[in-house]
């Protein structure tokens, strides 16, 4: 689907996330290419705004940005220790957690509710589901396996690993390879 993204490149696919704002200012719909945004009232919430506008008018101080429903502390201790329980990657409340996190915190901490607890509780289940992911990626390469299946990998967590990964299989290919003396056809 994607090839090897820097950070940078997931950020961008997480900044179409729609959020709701709350304006300070009032103007008309704006027609942009990924579709309209409007009309904006003050003191009237709009959802559907993309967190690349709503990041910027924030910056701007024009708007209050809710976050969204799963980004409180309540939610976050749920899916820390959904994590913690299971033995498998457990569905993520956002494909996008951590970007939507890391935008929404860096830019409007103010607009969350114990922002402090929510960016500890983030990096928590970052620094479980990567511990996780070690350990798999260590399980499979000392494996005899040719290939495995990875549910629930957020597309950051996929690129985080994937370099690593992907050297790591090709060395292993070479070093069969001159183990039996005839070339092996690698599973992509």
């Amino acid at each position: 689907m994607y090839d090897y993204m820097d950070p940078a490149d997931v950020e961008f696919f997480a900044e179409k996330r729609a959020v709701t704002i709350v304006p300070n200012f009032t103007l008309a719909k704006l027609y942009m290419i990924g579709g309209d945004v409007g009309p904006f009232s003050a003191a009237v919430a709009v959802d559907d705004v993309p967190l690349w506008l709503a990041v910027n008018l924030k910056r701007r101080q024009k708007c209050r940005i809710t976050p969204p429903a799963w980004m409180n502390v309540e939610a976050l201790e749920a899916t820390k220790q959904a994590e913690i329980d299971s033995e498998l990657f457990t569905e993520m409340p956002d494909e996008f957690y951590v970007e939507v996190s890391q935008l929404l915190l860096n830019v409007a901490a103010d607009d969350i509710p114990r922002a402090d607890d929510v960016r500890t509780l983030v990096k928590d289940i970052w620094d479980l589901r990567m511990s996780k992911l070690r350990s798999s990626v260590d399980l499979f390469v000392k494996s005899d396996s040719t290939n495995a299946k990875l549910n629930f990998l957020t597309l950051m967590e996929l690129n985080t690993v994937r370099p690593f990964l992907t050297q790591a299989l090709n060395e292993m290919h070479l070093l069969r390879e001159n183990l039996t003396g005839a070339p092996t056809r690698p599973d992509h």
